[in-house]
């Protein structure tokens, strides 16, 4: 078997050495989003202009869904240099120690890209991230998941449940579209499978990156992504 054969039937990372213990790691998990150019520091459009934005990495597979479109072909794939996090009890005590610091530090709000690779790993994790938006009132948050709330498999299906109950109930501050969603209300999908919805304008080069954008937070539109 090849090594990535072996990732994708562990159901873990392509590069396992890059993935740290949340606890244990020495410099902030939640990273500025300066460091990353497709993401950009402070958002300069749409209704959380002016509010800086991080962003979280989490192992893919391990934390993914087997129905994901791209279980087999993630993009992750590409990124042996990604500082991933391992999921459980650990990430979740060091997001509480950096959510309150940042709440503290930008009374205006802050912005939380959502697993930048990796996801929602169980019903668990969604309801701690409906918890600390409760906690941080500061705290905005914004991604994609493979969690369809119609999953043929019922325990992906509860957490694909739990995300859009989340969203409906905070519209302004939890904007995680459902990746392949096809149709469905607040989806992403592949440019080439021909839904509806706008294509991200970073891609087409028409912004610089994301927090010059500000779509894929402010319009209910879906939005469809050339594939990586």
């Amino acid at each position: 078997m090849t090594k990535t054969e072996i990732a994708i039937k562990e159901k873990r990372t392509l590069f396992p050495k890059s993935v740290k213990n949340a606890l244990m790691n020495k410099s902030n998990i939640l990273k500025s989003g300066e460091q990353n150019q497709k993401l950009g520091g402070f958002i300069v459009k749409g209704i959380w202009r002016g509010l800086p934005l991080y962003s979280l990495t989490i192992e893919e597979r391990s934390t993914c869904p087997t129905t994901c479109a791209h279980f087999t072909d993630c993009y992750g794939n590409n990124m042996p240099f990604a500082h991933r996090f391992d999921k459980g009890e650990d990430l979740e005590k060091r997001l509480e120690i950096e959510l309150k610091q940042l709440n503290y530090k930008h009374p205006f709000g802050f912005v939380i890209r959502l697993h930048v690779l990796g996801d929602f790993y169980n019903v668990e994790y969604v309801k701690k991230w409906e918890n600390w938006l409760k906690k941080y009132p500061n705290l905005k948050v914004f991604g994609y998941t493979g969690y369809k709330p119609n999953d043929e498999v019922k325990e992906y299906a509860e957490i694909g449940l739990e995300i859009l109950r989340v969203r409906l109930e905070n519209p302004r501050r939890f904007q995680v579209r459902i990746s392949d969603g096809g149709n469905a209300e607040f989806s992403a999908n592949p440019i080439d499978e021909g839904f509806k919805g706008f294509t991200c304008p970073e891609q087409l080069k028409k912004v610089d990156n994301c927090a010059s954008c500000g779509l894929c937070w402010t319009t209910k539109q879906n939005v469809n992504f050339i594939t990586h």
